[in-house]
């Protein structure tokens, strides 16, 4: 690598947001062609059972590209088998085309049970083989197929009966696959009557799987330190990621990125993104409700350092100790996070009900900033199919 480049804290917020999927070009109509490029551009999509206003992954998908419609996203999974479910960072569903790299994390899940007796609440070996039978002859089945008979043990908040747990385990190994979703609950089925063939038997060396990882994370982050860039995908280590990043150190550029203080990260790119990176195109002005799990929310460290905007998900702080509330949805205007918003969708009235609004310091919501967020609520309120905005 050569001399360090000095990144402006605004073409590095540019980069970004751009990196992120969020720029400004106008979306296409969202044909499954297109789903599944957006998926692919973005690498994975993280998943989230909560629907405050709707699920993580359908805002995720929405904000890009405001002609989807959830129905498409099993219409991948379930009809076109072009995109999986399985575990990054979280859960997460990805192109089908990643899953020849993939394999290597069934092998790292595996460890993660051996080496953690807190999560091998797992049945005997003869009772993994009467389960993966019975869906070998009934086909997909869920979690409540599997209930056993009579009074369980009472499990924790976060406890999952035997049954369940050996169903994540199975899945998390390569074993089973999620087949199709019912309302957000998963059906597993045999992983060999979902992943095609021509992808699991794949031979991909160490090398080609880490170099794929690592230029992808590059070209969905514009720039990265080595643990941003194993963060991205959370399937290698640090010292791996660092080891590939001084490997091929003759196609990275060592980056300067100014902070929003005013300090300087040193980072990475690609020298091959270096024309986009200092000839980025501008965000959009317009005003966007990002979900809490947006790739360019989920890095807190990142997020802060960018654009100076310190959040955190309260869901799993106690009521009396929120600063803001259980869910709060982050306000991106061009360049800048100017607020929270506290929303969601009240189904029995089929309503969105705006509860609380908090600016960000030095922040004004005058008439043109507030015209801006009623429209992008408006938008909101079309796609969850819900009949008025109403403010608290």
């Amino acid at each position: 690598m050569n001399r360090s480049l000095n990144l402006s804290n605004t073409l590095a917020r540019h980069a970004a947001i751009y990196s992120s999927g969020l720029q400004a070009a106008k979306a296409p109509a969202c044909s499954l062609d297109v789903l599944h490029e957006l998926i692919t551009y973005l690498g994975y999509v993280q998943q989230d059972p909560i629907q405050v206003v709707t699920r993580a992954h359908d805002h995720i998908l929405w904000s890009r590209n405001q002609h989807y419609r959830p129905k498409k996203l099993y219409d991948l999974l379930e009809k076109r088998r072009s995109i999986f479910e399985h575990f990054a960072h979280d859960a997460c569903v990805l192109p089908i085309e990643t899953l020849p790299y993939w394999t290597h994390q069934f092998e790292r899940k595996a460890k993660v049970f051996k080496d953690n007796p807190t999560r091998n609440n797992l049945l005997t070996k003869s009772q993994q083989r009467q389960l993966l039978a019975r869906i070998a002859d009934e086909g997909p089945l869920c979690s409540r197929d599997f209930k056993p008979a009579g009074k369980t043990k009472k499990l924790g908040v976060w406890g999952k009966p035997a049954h369940k747990q050996t169903l994540d385990y199975l899945w998390f190994v390569g074993e089973l696959a999620v087949a199709k979703r019912d309302k957000f609950t998963k059906y597993y089925d045999l992983a060999e009557r979902i992943y095609p063939k021509k992808y699991t038997d794949a031979q991909i060396s160490i090398e080609e799987r880490m170099t794929w990882f690592c230029r992808h994370a590059f070209a969905r982050l514009g720039f990265a330190t080595p643990k941003e860039l194993m963060h991205f995908w959370e399937v290698s280590s640090l010292t791996e990621t660092k080891q590939w990043c001084e490997e091929h150190a003759a196609k990275l550029k060592a980056i300067n990125v100014e902070t929003a203080n005013g300090e300087q990260i040193k980072s990475l790119t690609l020298k091959k993104n270096l024309k986009l990176i200092s000839a980025v195109p501008p965000p959009s002005p317009r005003l966007k409700i990002l979900n809490p799990f947006d790739p360019l929310i989920r890095d807190r460290k990142r997020l802060t350092y960018l654009f100076g905007f310190d959040y955190r998900i309260e869901m799993y702080v106690p009521p009396a100790k929120r600063q803001y509330g259980y869910y709060v949805y982050p306000l991106l205007e061009f360049d800048k996070f100017v607020g929270r918003l506290q929303v969601r969708h009240d189904r029995e009235q089929n309503v969105i009900k705006v509860d609380n609004l908090w600016p960000e310091n030095k922040i004004a919501f005058g008439k043109q900033r507030m015209q801006k967020l009623h429209s992008e609520l408006e938008r909101l309120k079309r796609f969850c199919g819900a009949d008025s905005v109403l403010w608290a």
